[in-house]
């Protein structure tokens, strides 16, 4: 599995364009929406997962793709939005609730820069995507603390964890954390990271804050302590999660310790369906302070 990693992340991507060329011709053949330039968050429900598309500029980067049954309904909610293209895509970690869909929405896109958490699987669903991005000729990274994907708006996604002092016994602790900020606001997504990350994150960036917070683990016990809660301080938490689910997921206790944090904008995919949340463009805030 790692050999097959590592042959991925550093062979050439000669087919790219051909590939990419090719899906491009396809989509002139009928009509297209037009991907529009606003800046916003759409958490999208997938059920008991995890997906998060990012717009900003007419440009479009996907946080995880649910599972593999949502896999189609990812490809399509980005369709009906007019995404032809990715600048890019993040597979947070390897649990299938996050990277289900994922192959299915590399076979559907060019991906323009694709990110991935250090940790492997030795799952079908793991391999299957990492055969999807064989396939289309597109390098995967892993990247580093502080790394960041800039948008032509001026918007950015800054990769934030997991640090080297994170264990790698527990792979939701080993999700890649990021933190879109556009303008003035700041949203921080946690993937599946629990209290040990939390901890980490904290250690490595302690002045980090955000407006709004992609609950980490579904919001499940394990994560969101009321200590990172009150340190990041967000005024607007969204929560990813199925109906009914198995998990109990949200757990009582978070949404108790989000409510002490004095977070009283909780959105929950499981009560309210796809969360869509407008952000200020940059150029705003940089108009704003020319003023």
């Amino acid at each position: 599995m790692r050999k097959k990693l590592r042959r991925i992340l550093w062979a050439a991507a000669a087919l790219v364009a051909v590939l990419t060329g090719g899906l491009y011709a396809a989509d002139e053949l009928g009509p297209q929406r037009e991907l529009t330039a606003d800046t916003a968050v759409h958490f999208i429900d997938v059920g008991q997962g995890d997906s998060a598309l990012l717009l900003s500029g007419g440009q479009a980067v996907l946080i995880d793709a649910g599972t593999a049954e949502s896999g189609a309904a990812v490809v399509r909610y980005l369709e009906e939005l007019g995404v032809t293209e990715l600048y890019g895509a993040v597979a947070t970690h390897p649990h299938a609730d996050h990277i289900g869909g994922m192959a299915q929405v590399i076979e559907a896109f060019p991906i323009e820069h694709f990110y991935l958490g250090p940790e492997t699987q030795n799952t079908a669903t793991y391999s299957g995507m990492l055969d999807a991005l064989e396939e289309a000729g597109v390098q995967p990274v892993i990247p580093a603390d502080g790394d960041e994907l800039v948008f032509d708006s001026g918007a950015s996604l800054t990769f934030l964890g997991p640090a080297d002092d994170v264990p790698k016994s527990n792979l939701n602790d080993r999700s890649l954390i990021t933190l879109f900020r556009a303008g003035d606001q700041d949203v921080l997504f946690m993937g599946d990271a629990e209290s040990a990350a939390e901890e980490s994150l904290l250690a490595h960036h302690p002045a980090l804050t955000c407006d709004v917070l992609k609950v980490g683990h579904h919001g499940a016990a394990t994560s969101s302590s009321e200590a990172f809660l009150q340190a990041v301080r967000p005024s607007t938490a969204v929560i990813s999660c199925g109906v009914d689910n198995d998990y109990g997921h949200p757990s009582d206790q978070t949404l108790q310790n989000l409510s002490l944090a004095g977070v009283d904008d909780v959105r929950i995919t499981a009560q309210s369906g796809t969360v869509v949340l407008p952000l200020n463009p940059p150029s705003s805030s940089s108009e704003e302070n020319a003023a």
